[in-house]
């Protein structure tokens, strides 16, 4: 795992929108489209998980089987509410070229108790109208 990747994934651990800020922007990702609509999703994500109490996140390793085929990524979940979200870093040549929410994501170990998932972005939300299946 990348030094950057452990950053960023620590930020959104201690639900720190302002840390995830601050390194993001140091992403290929970042750089090359200025994805302001991943911080205002992140953002809008991380005050769900703090407006239902959680504290923190819980970060499960998996792997992505579906979009990002074979992608490491991490579902994380809110130690008070349960409900979770997952995340993928793609990363190449040393570098963070993406930073994504997963749909397909298969965790190492089996986590019980879920709660409802928290979508990060509106359109991969089954009940939305603006759903887009991959």
């Amino acid at each position: 795992m990348l030094e950057l990747e452990k950053v960023l994934l620590q930020a959104v651990v201690r639900l720190d929108i302002e840390m995830f800020k601050e390194f993001y922007i140091h992403t290929e990702d970042y750089k090359n489209s200025d994805r302001l609509f991943l911080i205002r999703d992140m953002t809008i994500a991380i005050n769900k998980f703090k407006e239902s109490g959680d504290s923190y996140l819980e970060p499960n390793s998996g792997v992505c089987y579906g979009c990002n085929k074979g992608c490491s990524g991490h579902i994380l979940v809110g130690d008070k509410s349960k409900q979770y979200f997952s995340l993928i870093f793609k990363n190449h040549e040393n570098k963070i070229i993406g930073v994504n929410e997963c749909v397909n994501l298969k965790t190492l170990n089996n986590i019980k108790d879920l709660n409802k998932r928290i979508y990060l972005h509106y359109y991969n939300n089954p009940s939305s109208p603006n759903y887009v299946p991959f």
